[in-house]
């Protein structure tokens, strides 16, 4: 269950740092914009329709969600130990929150203006490190950056001090090189 809860969270941050809202990264979003929810939240729109416009990034299509699926959904979240429900309401757990304060770090990484030059991460980490070589991995994919050879990723956005902090715990500093460049030329610009 552990590593299910592990992949969960990763396609949960994913999802939710690159706008593609699935029930369970709205679901996520809704209780991290609001504290806390109920099912009739999601039962009658009207109860979050005052929300300053963008809090909540999901847009229902004119399809109304089907209550069995916002069901299904909370209790997968709290399978996984996410929500926890306090009399009709549902709220994070300790692991909900962490993966919340997560994803608002990210944010805040996003909402910094692009001084127009590209990170490039180069890495090289032996396949005795490999759950650490996936997680830097996962991080990069979750600071949208791109693939553009097996270990070498490109991005516009800075490395955060908590991952490099991390790098750095992980004892990966001396597999990992980090590059500020003004100009690509590759096959990105054409």
């Amino acid at each position: 269950m552990k590593n299910n809860s592990k992949y969960y969270a990763e396609k949960l941050k994913r999802n939710i740092l690159n706008g593609a809202f699935d029930m369970s990264a709205w679901l996520f979003d809704a209780v991290l914009t609001l504290g806390e929810i109920t099912i009739e939240a999601f039962l009658n729109p009207s109860l979050y329709a005052d929300l300053p416009s963008g809090s909540l990034n999901f847009s229902w299509e004119g399809n109304k969600p089907k209550e069995g699926t916002i069901r299904q959904t909370i209790s997968r979240m709290e399978k996984h130990g996410f929500l926890k429900k306090e009399k009709k309401k549902y709220l994070f757990t300790e692991s909900g929150r962490k993966l919340a304060e997560y994803i608002l770090r990210r944010k805040k990484v996003f909402d910094k203006k692009w001084d127009g030059k590209y990170r490039v991460v180069i890495f090289d980490i032996p396949e005795k490190k490999r759950k650490t070589r996936d997680w830097l991995r996962n991080e990069l994919y979750a600071l949208r950056y791109q693939k553009l050879q097996e270990s070498v990723f490109i991005g516009k956005f800075p490395l955060t001090k908590d991952m490099i902090k991390e790098i750095n715990n992980k004892k990966l500093k001396k597999f990992v090189d980090y590059m500020l460049v003004e100009k690509v030329y590759s096959k990105l610009n054409d």
